[in-house]
């Protein structure tokens, strides 16, 4: 495409949810960077064990270890750390890194990971593990997290879900400098568990789509997805506050037939609360000895979520926003309507997830039926192209 001509070196820097990485101006990539993933958070004691040679270091320098090792560490009685059960470090401190030799594989409490281990203090207790990895070989444990073990028919979605987890990863490079690290591991960014999840179809499609990731205009696009859309996606303001362009509702569905998410055990749900439950629950929103007299939801025309709901009180108007009902509720999208039957309000709904950006099942489904991974993607991300990073 006439616009990939401009290869680009993103910065490591902290980037807002719109996207704010250009691609004028900036040096080229020569190699792929390494991310730093959290991968353990506050536990109490860790095991790292290495199959091979490695180093082990620390601020006051590195020890080779030319034979398999396993290192016991927890902050017991100030910092303990044992080599194979009986030699301790003297004196160890934190950060420690233990890396190991191109033909050496680490296990983090029994879990293999690529890359190296570094291990921090916690934010609040115990310790924290960040993994240094390559940022292909990081992929190839989150795209089967998020999208499943993969096959050969769904290929496209595959790397469709390559490129975006490749653009929201580099978009958020640094975001967590200030303790130690770039991404989480879990929800509040990719969900990520080094090797023990690899497939051979997901890792195909990683390398099939190296250093390739998704630009709106000028931009490095903030590559949100999720499960299931119901059948039309969300705009980025019903569930967050910005207002960003290429995050716009959108119709899931081919110009004639079902929607592409319509197969998904989640595109259709319902779910019954007790009037007395539900009640209980809109008292958390309005001020204490509130007494709640109506409610009513404010709907997004387009994208059918619930924006927010309205309560009337003796204490006046009080708003609840869309995504704080899901999550009080534990519901599967704000896509729902509330009706009374007999002693409850039955919540009627679909989709799973925030309903912003990508639907997995929707990609899936357009990829049964033929369409590329770029396709996929121009379809979900408005104005959407692609390029490379680095090769």
């Amino acid at each position: 495409m006439k616009r990939h001509r401009s290869l680009i070196l993103v910065p490591l820097a902290i980037f807002a949810f719109a996207g704010c990485v250009s691609r004028y101006g900036i040096e080229r990539w020569s190699e792929e960077p390494v991310i730093k993933v959290l991968v353990a958070e506050n536990v109490p004691s860790i095991t790292i064990e290495a199959n091979g040679n490695h180093t082990l270091s620390s601020a006051s320098g590195s020890m080779p270890v030319l034979r398999p090792g396993r290192w016991d560490i927890s902050p017991t009685a100030g910092l303990s750390v044992t080599l194979n059960g009986s030699e301790h470090l003297t004196n160890p401190s934190l950060p420690l890194k233990i890396a190991p030799d191109e033909r050496t594989l680490l296990k983090l409490n029994g879990a293999p990971y690529r890359g190296w281990l570094a291990v921090t203090p916690g934010t609040s207790s115990g310790l924290n593990v960040i993994n240094l990895v390559p940022l292909e070989a990081y992929l190839y444990g989150v795209v089967p997290r998020e999208i499943g073990t993969g096959s050969e028919e769904i290929m496209a979605a595959i790397e469709a879900q390559a490129i975006c987890a490749r653009s929201y990863a580099i978009s958020h490079f640094g975001r967590h400098r200030r303790e130690g690290f770039d991404i989480y591991a879990d929800s509040r960014d990719q969900a990520y568990s080094g090797m023990a999840r690899e497939t051979r179809w997901c890792t195909q499609a990683v390398d099939a789509t190296r250093g390739l990731v998704a630009f709106a205009g000028d931009q490095l696009i903030d590559a949100r997805y999720h499960s299931t859309c119901g059948g039309r996606t969300a705009n980025s303001e019903d569930v967050w506050s910005a207002a960003v362009p290429y995050l716009r509702s959108v119709r899931d569905a081919p110009l004639f037939g079902r929607y592409y998410c319509s197969k998904s055990p989640h595109y259709e749900w319902k779910k019954l609360v007790p009037t007395q439950q539900f009640y209980s629950v809109l008292t958390r929103f309005v001020p204490s000895g509130a007494k709640i007299k109506s409610w009513s939801l404010e709907i997004n025309p387009r994208s059918r979520r619930v924006v927010k709901m309205i309560v009337k009180t003796n204490q006046g108007k009080h708003e609840i926003k869309g995504s704080a009902l899901r999550t009080a509720f534990g519901l599967k999208s704000t896509w729902f309507r509330i009706s009374q039957k007999g002693d409850g309000l039955l919540f009627d709904g679909r989709g799973w997830g925030h309903g912003v950006g990508m639907c997995q099942y929707g990609a899936m489904q357009m990829a049964r039926r033929g369409k590329s991974a770029k396709r996929i993607i121009k379809h979900y991300y408005q104005g959407a192209w692609i390029g490379r990073l680095y090769r």
